[in-house]
């Protein structure tokens, strides 16, 4: 007999491993279809809460981005008139949406807003109660915000604890930062660490607007020790 025909004849009597897995899963299915029906549902249900979890908080996001634009605008376009105008989105973020990607930063300009206005001890509960923002240049701007608080109500030591840890970690690194600070360390006699903190500016931030000012700054420093 020719191996030719041997070889169908083997092929029927033995399916291909395709076939045999096929009638495997199929006999697995018959067996405990009940299981399969209750995972399928399972399955379907926790994809729908995901999707309609997912539809939620985008359109939450996106109803409190508007809120946070229409403030923002209104700061832009009224820069000295605008807190109330400004400070309604900001409250309906702030009690709606605190949650949302915007939360954090309608914070931040809520507490600015009262800086602004004067209402220093209002402003530092703000920044205090921001507490999703955990790193990055938002953070880095409340602990600003802070440390100016504190040096408008004469606490220059606390000032200078929040501007020399900024100063460190070299996460914020700007000229406001450095006049805070030389401003601090006058406030507080410190004229010597003043100086030092005036020269990094100057040589660090060369074409800053308030180098002038910083110039002007060390020579009555140095002035006043030479006299």
């Amino acid at each position: 007999m020719s191996k030719g025909k041997i070889s169908v004849r083997r092929e029927l009597r033995e399916p291909d491993a395709f076939v045999k897995t096929t009638y495997s899963a199929v006999d697995y299915i018959n067996k405990h279809r009940k299981l399969i029906s209750i995972a399928a549902v399972i399955l379907v249900t926790i994809s729908v809460t995901a999707i309609g979890g997912f539809w939620y908080i985008s359109d939450r996001n996106e109803k409190a981005q508007a809120l946070l634009n229409q403030a923002v605008l209104t700061i832009e376009q009224q820069p000295d008139t605008a807190a109330a105008k400004t400070s309604a989105p900001l409250k309906t973020i702030l009690k709606s949406y605190n949650n949302t990607v915007v939360g954090p930063v309608a914070g931040y300009l809520s507490a600015n807003l009262k800086y602004r206005a004067g209402d220093l001890n209002d402003a530092a509960k703000i920044y205090r109660n921001i507490e999703k923002v955990k790193a990055g240049h938002l953070h880095d701007l409340e602990l600003m915000g802070t440390a100016a608080i504190n040096f408008q109500q004469q606490k220059y030591s606390d000032a200078i604890a929040v501007l020399e840890k900024l100063q460190t970690e070299q996460s914020f690194i700007n000229e406001d930062l450095y006049l805070l600070l030389g401003l601090s360390y006058e406030k507080s006699g410190q004229p010597e660490k003043a100086v030092a903190t005036y020269e990094n500016m100057i040589q660090l931030l060369k074409n800053s607007v308030f180098t002038p000012w910083a110039q002007e700054r060390l020579i009555a420093l140095k002035n006043h020790a030479v006299s």
